[in-house]
């Protein structure tokens, strides 16, 4: 974020993203990049996943929301990636399963 100070250091990232077990860290901020590169991702995007981070939670009905709106985003994305390439040089459709996170509870 040009003009803002950060509060954890490009090398302090960089030294997390090498740990085995920073997947979901690494696609966090690959979808950050893109979305801070798109002009429609507003401060009023941004506030609302602040809040989230700071709730340390999603609310199930957001998550069902979100869940469906990136379907209906790739679905878009595909339509335009066929409607520019062709139908020819498209890729076949693997299906790849997401994961799913859930939380469980148990009776103590």
């Amino acid at each position: 974020m040009p003009g803002n100070l950060m509060n954890v250091s490009t090398n302090e990232l960089l030294l997390a993203l090498r740990a085995p077990t920073s997947g979901w860290l690494a696609a966090v901020i690959c979808a950050l990049d893109e979305a801070l590169l798109d002009p429609d991702f507003s401060a009023q995007h941004r506030e609302m996943l602040r809040s989230l981070l700071d709730a340390g939670q999603v609310p199930g009905n957001v998550a069902s929301a979100a869940q469906e709106r990136l379907v209906r985003f790739e679905e878009a994305v595909q339509t335009l990636h066929e409607a520019l390439v062709g139908d020819d040089e498209a890729p076949a459709e693997v299906a790849v399963a997401r994961p799913r996170l859930s939380l469980c509870a148990s009776a103590a």
